[in-house]
């Protein structure tokens, strides 16, 4: 009788157990993130709409959408504080998954849909970024100013409650692999005495107002002379300029760093690109191979 009671106590225990273990999400589950991503939204009392917070598959790229709620006249705010919010996560993400040598999953694209009163009715304010751009953020790389800028660029409005259907263009290509490629470049050629004039100029250049369209045309030019064969190879078509500009800004961000912090940035862009699937490709390392047996570097 004794160890019948027992069994009746142990039973329950272990069929609970079983019960949070199926229920229990995984850190690669895009319904973990988005649990995670609404509360760290109410740290900020961002409102956030659940109905129309998810994660989708577009082409190559996992995309996460956040429904968000602003006042009249502070919609610029909420965008931004929602983005570094979800930046620093994403930030947080990645530094436990290399810590603890395992997996985690982060979106390639963040859209945020900003609902925001105009008049009597409410607009939808959407805009569509690299989710590495919100890390960088996250880590003071790229100023508040400089995220707005390049947020106009991609911002779409809606009288109603949906989005008209025309992707950006960058739903269009594999983000994960166009910042894993920019980081191995910058890796490659942060202590290249051939790419430090090209460097030099970008850097002036940067802090000039009015050469931003130079200096992208500069950063587009040198990646067609010296890195399209490469691009072809590793992605198997040729780079369009929007596709390169991608390439050449990241690029340009990452080679201004030491060279630690760069490794450390491709080693966390390789495990993102590898997370989903896919195998680091071969050809970077035979490229730069035989680049540095030619260049004797």
């Amino acid at each position: 009788m004794r160890i019948f009671c027992s069994f009746i106590i142990i039973f329950p225990l272990i069929g609970l157990s079983i019960i949070n273990a199926n229920t229990t999400k995984s850190p690669m589950s895009p319904d973990y993130i988005i649990n995670n991503i609404q509360n760290e939204l109410g740290y900020f009392r961002i409102t956030c709409n659940p109905q129309y917070t998810k994660v989708t598959q577009t082409n190559q790229n996992s995309v996460l959408t956040v429904r968000v709620s602003s006042r009249r006249n502070n919609y610029e705010q909420v965008i931004i504080m929602s983005l570094g919010s979800i930046g620093r996560y994403f930030k947080k993400q990645l530094h436990h998954a290399m810590n603890q040598n395992s997996s985690t999953y982060i979106p390639s694209i963040v859209t945020i849909d900003c609902e925001t009163p105009v008049g009597r009715d409410k607009t939808i304010l959407s805009c569509s970024l690299n989710s590495k751009t919100l890390i960088q953020f996250s880590d003071g790389i790229i100023t508040s100013n400089e995220l707005w800028t390049t947020i106009k660029q991609s911002i779409r409005s809606s009288m109603d409650f949906t989005i008209p259907d025309s992707s950006p263009e960058i739903f269009m290509a594999d983000i994960d692999f166009e910042n894993m490629i920019s980081t191995r470049i910058a890796l490659e050629g942060k202590n290249n005495p051939r790419l430090s004039k090209i460097i030099s100029t970008a850097l002036k250049a940067s802090w000039v107002p009015g050469l931003e369209s130079q200096l992208e045309d500069m950063l587009v030019s040198h990646l067609k002379s010296n890195h399209s064969e490469l691009m072809k190879q590793v992605m198997g078509h040729e780079l369009n300029d929007k596709q390169m500009l991608r390439v050449g800004q990241q690029f340009f961000i990452h080679i201004q760093k030491p060279f630690d912090e760069i490794k450390q940035s491709h080693t966390r862009d390789s495990l993102k690109y590898v997370w989903k699937g896919n195998t680091y490709p071969i050809e970077l390392d035979e490229y730069y191979t035989l680049y540095r047996l030619k260049h004797g570097l």
